[in-house]
């Protein structure tokens, strides 16, 4: 397949830009400018890995095979509408405190600390490790700016954080089941 350059982001022809990327404005939440930019700043690291995490679970959803296809497969579709719904409510909270949430490709990236897996197709053991591996990495983001938030007086977002933890760890766990099971032993391991 030939490689073609696109361009992916698009400047709109006509119309009033409200605000510049990068910038935090004024919000009703009543945080200050300073500290809610340290917020926003926190969160969209937060909200770009989930975007990342929806993208892991989604595409192994799609390619899971082999003799526990239905459980995991089952999972992995209610995991990825979590994480989605994980994703709306951080990019909701963003816009609320004056921000703007990483919607580009580009921008996503930049801020993700969850890496997306490379283009090919792996067996689900691999692919559950992977996605364990980016609950992981998001869980120990998502706490880390719990305290962040809380420290600059957004108990709010706070609890958001932490009420959405709870959602990821317990699907970290269940992956951690899935991956106790013999048959998602891969086949090399069998001869």
């Amino acid at each position: 397949m030939a490689k073609r350059q696109i361009g992916l982001v698009r400047e709109p022809d006509t119309g009033e830009r409200r605000q510049e990327w990068g910038t935090v404005g004024d919000n009703r939440l009543r945080i200050d400018r300073d500290e809610a930019e340290m917020i926003v700043d926190a969160i969209s690291v937060d909200h770009a890995g989930s975007f990342n995490l929806f993208y892991l679970l989604r595409k192994h959803y799609w390619t899971a095979e082999g003799a526990e296809h239905d459980d995991v497969a089952d999972f992995l579709e209610d995991a990825y509408k979590r994480v989605r719904d994980i994703n709306d409510d951080l990019a909701v909270r963003i816009v609320e405190l004056g921000g703007i949430p990483p919607n580009t490709p580009p921008t996503l990236q930049d801020y993700a600390e969850v890496h997306l897996e490379a283009e090919g197709l792996y067996d689900v053991r691999a692919s559950l490790e992977g996605d364990l591996e980016g609950y992981a990495t998001l869980i120990a983001s998502m706490r880390d700016h719990v305290g962040l938030v809380e420290d600059l007086g957004d108990a709010a977002t706070g609890e958001l954080l932490r009420d959405r933890l709870e959602d990821l760890e317990d699907d970290a766990h269940e992956i951690e089941r899935l991956l106790e099971g013999d048959t998602l032993v891969r086949e090399d391991a069998l001869n």
